[in-house]
């Protein structure tokens, strides 16, 4: 919220400007990356800390900075996982409690970030509206593997793609001529042969580098009900973190 509210104060102030033409939402933490003990599963919103920092912190600040984009006909860019597809929206209903044992939601907050892209182009997209796209860069040899062991972290860079393959795989979803508005949601794929084969999600011999590859996201991500479930959620956990947010998504000041 801190950064939005300089963003739109700055000088000279982005709507002077054109508004703002795009917003990259990604974060990497893993269910290696956080505490598992019960007292730390929780941030002070009373949220889980990996969904909160991977999809419900991105998801308030594109609320926040709507106007801005909005402005500029921008497009908003979430950086997801193949990993989306082994979530299951039931596990909504246990962000907000702590888990004994622990269940992680890696794949649950890159659910909800293609969730939520697809209900807010329903809400604000179209003609004269925000794009919002989703890109899984694949495996990548990253600082998101900091806490496995280290023989694994030698093996990843062997086999996944580079750190800047992968970025180029995200710099495509930002400024490709098909995913300007009024384009509806994209799910595009960092590695080649990723829209025949599941498997090449996640890896395969070709990154896909400026060319990324679209294909269809699971059916959970496609399910009106479920992106309905996510969107609900979402605005229930930001009024309990104190967030005045109508069921629209605006955000009063």
């Amino acid at each position: 919220r801190a950064f939005a509210a300089r963003l739109a104060a700055a000088t000279p102030p982005p709507s002077s400007v054109g508004g703002l033409a795009l917003l990259v939402c990604n974060a990497g933490l893993n269910s290696a990356s956080v505490s598992q003990a019960p007292e730390a599963q929780l941030t002070e919103d009373g949220v889980d800390v990996l969904y909160q920092s991977n999809y419900l912190s991105h998801f308030l600040l594109t609320l926040l900075l709507l106007p801005l984009l909005r402005a500029a006909h921008g497009r908003v860019v979430s950086v997801t996982s193949v990993i989306h597809r082994s979530a299951s929206p039931s596990q909504l209903e246990l962000i907000r409690r702590v888990r004994e044992p622990y269940i992680g939601f890696y794949g649950l907050s890159k659910l909800a970030q293609i969730c939520a892209g697809s209900e807010l182009h329903r809400r604000f997209g179209g003609e004269g509206g925000v794009a919002f796209h989703s890109v899984n860069p694949g495996g990548v040899a990253s600082d998101i593997w900091r806490e496995y062991p280290a023989w694994q972290r030698w093996l990843f860079p062997l086999f996944f793609a580079s750190t800047e393959a992968a970025a180029k795989s995200v710099v495509q979803a930002c400024v490709c001529e098909e995913g300007r508005p009024p384009a509806a949601p994209v799910y595009w794929n960092g590695y080649f042969g990723a829209s025949r084969l599941r498997a090449f999600e996640y890896w395969s011999p070709l990154a896909a580098r400026s060319t990324s590859v679209p294909s269809a996201p699971s059916d959970a991500a496609c399910d009106d009900a479920v992106v309905a479930q996510v969107w609900n959620s979402s605005i229930e956990a930001l009024r309990a973190g104190g967030v005045n947010v109508s069921e629209d998504g605006t955000i009063a000041a």
